[in-house]
């Protein structure tokens, strides 16, 4: 009796993990890009998706995939560069108690740790961190924006305002956030680039190098902290 054969069963395919395509992150970050210069340029209320899909040669529909709302793609935006300066930031905070030991900071130490890793990409030659430092000082003075405030800069904030209470154990806590406060605010407005310095002074003098005025606001900044001091 001939055997009829059975065929044999085609071997089962293996499952894979779906994998994201070579040019997605890429993708990413050139909506991240169009994002942080549209609503530095224009505002956040100001710009729509479209906007930032055209600028970063995109559909429209990938914005949404990628970053969900517009609210969550302002998210991204800020966290992206948040987390280099909040470790650059702790970094010098750290070399500081490393070389002062248990002896408090230096006010004017601490100060430029604060500042100057900010005005320094304030004034680099990377446009995105030039967009990012307008950006940041458009939202740090929105009370709409406090709780991404909250989110990105506010814990390593603390850390440098608990230093500052131990260079300064005089001032009263209140007197100390105001402080700290007025500084942040008048950082952020120098990097803001709002050309305040030309209109005033008819041109006279300039402030769009924003790193040669850190010393500057340094010295401001420190003297500011120290008349409430001695108040």
């Amino acid at each position: 009796m001939n055997t009829v054969s059975r065929p044999k069963a085609a071997p089962k395919a293996r499952l894979r993990a779906p994998q994201r395509r070579a040019d997605s992150e890429a993708t990413r970050q050139r909506i991240l890009d169009a994002a942080e210069r549209l609503f530095a340029d224009a505002g956040f209320h100001a710009t729509s998706i479209r906007e930032i899909a055209t600028l970063a040669q995109c559909q429209f529909a990938l914005i949404g995939y990628h970053f969900g709302s517009k609210e969550e793609l302002l998210d991204h935006v800020i966290a992206r560069r948040s987390d280099v300066l909040n470790r650059e930031r702790m970094r010098r905070l750290d070399e500081l108690l490393a070389l002062h030991g248990t002896a408090p900071i230096p006010l004017r130490a601490l100060i430029t740790s604060f500042v100057s890793t900010l005005m320094t990409r304030a004034d680099s030659d990377d446009e995105g961190w030039r967009n990012y430092t307008r950006l940041i000082a458009v939202v740090a003075a929105n009370a709409q924006w406090k709780d991404l405030t909250e989110k990105h800069f506010n814990a390593v904030a603390r850390e440098y305002l608990a230093q500052l209470q131990r260079s300064l154990p005089g001032v009263p806590s209140e007197n100390l956030y105001r402080a700290f406060t007025f500084s942040v605010g008048t950082m952020l407005s120098v990097c803001a680039r709002s050309d305040r310095i030309e209109t005033l002074s008819g041109g006279a003098f300039d402030s769009r190098q924003v790193a040669g005025l850190s010393d500057a606001l340094c010295v401001f900044l420190e003297g500011g902290f120290l008349a409430i001091a001695q108040a």
